[in-house]
């Protein structure tokens, strides 16, 4: 056994293991139906080219990956299937403060491999990050997990410390600050568009937009208390940037990317802005199809101005991967 892969597998063996997991946090039902969240956003099978995508960005910008992976908040396994048939090197630690979740992740391994990683479970909060020993992951891994977590600061901290030198903090799918704001200032004009067509808006259609464009505003807001929230944050790239410098991460950052973008054969198709609001208005707000075939008919000139403005650029930011590579001896280079 590599001795990466030896003190990794010491340090499990003296973890306390509950219903067959690891047990580093207490167990947190996530806020919505664990087993509804793939249908609600039109997933029904696993998507091997997002791990792909993802060791592909950790070969293309030399991230050692000799040591053990590790995945916070694997939800449904969208991300964790991929990774563990690509991931190179030697363990594979996938984690979720939800029981189920985790379940619904391993049914994704029933069938045979072939799995390079050895694969351990555990129920881990990402506010515990700090429990991890030092220098040990090459690899944490997450999809659509930041803005989850309430204290952002201390969570980037402790990602530095546990990884290993050349190592990398990966995330993707985390909402931007510029973006969120753009789409919730958009619905703010839905109605009075709408209203002039000549359509009578329904009472629930004001509620659908009143929420969201409430939603946005407690994401960006940083003056209350987020504590018991679900989803809690909007990001600004800078920032991120800046925070991981601070702790020895150099950032790159793909704009409106996915990690599914960089899997072979290397054909990037990034949403813009239209297709992105559109989406994200039917499947996280639950917009009904009645109404978005008529703000698609009567917002068109809008839409259309905001995808004109960047059809030669990736823009506007609404979302990215953001890949934080641990430099040796906290020198950025």
């Amino acid at each position: 056994m590599p001795p990466d892969s030896a003190s990794f597998q010491a340090w499990v063996d003296d973890l306390p293991k509950s219903h067959g997991w690891l047990q580093l946090s207490p167990e947190r039902a996530y806020a919505h139906a664990e087993d509804g969240y793939d249908a609600q956003y039109g997933v029904f099978a696993p998507e091997e080219e997002e791990g792909q995508g993802l060791c592909a960005l950790l070969a293309t910008h030399g991230v050692d990956t000799r040591g053990p992976a590790l995945e916070i908040g694997c939800g449904t396994g969208r991300l964790t299937y991929g990774l563990a048939r690509h991931y190179p090197g030697p363990d594979f630690l996938i984690t979720d403060p939800s029981p189920t979740f985790l379940r619904l992740t391993q049914k994704l391994f029933e069938s045979a491999g072939p799995y390079p990683a050895r694969q351990q479970f555990a129920v881990l909060n990402a506010d515990d990050l700090g429990l991890l020993p030092p220098d040990m992951f090459s690899l944490i891994a997450m999809r659509s997990t930041l803005h989850h977590i309430l204290k952002v600061e201390e969570f980037i901290a402790a990602c530095a410390r546990t990884l290993r030198p050349g190592g990398a903090l990966l995330m993707g799918a985390e909402p931007c600050e510029s973006g969120y704001i753009l789409m919730a200032a958009v619905a703010q004009s839905i109605a009075p568009t709408l209203e002039a067509a000549g359509v009578e808006l329904r009472p629930e259609w004001r509620k659908l937009l009143k929420v969201f464009t409430d939603t946005v505003k407690f994401y960006c807001r940083r003056d209350i208390d987020k504590t018991t929230a679900e989803d809690k944050h909007l990001f600004r790239v800078e920032e991120l940037g800046e925070l991981g410098a601070e702790h020895g991460l150099r950032l790159r950052f793909f704009p409106n990317a996915t990690f599914a973008d960089y899997a072979p054969p290397l054909l990037p198709e990034f949403e813009n802005f239209s297709v992105f609001f559109l989406n994200y208005l039917q499947y996280c707000m639950l917009f009904d199809l009645e109404f978005l075939k008529l703000i698609r008919r009567h917002m068109k000139a809008q839409l259309k101005y905001l995808d004109d403005c960047y059809r030669s650029h990736v823009g506007p930011v609404l979302t990215g991967v953001f890949l934080l590579k641990k430099v040796n001896g906290n020198i950025l280079t």
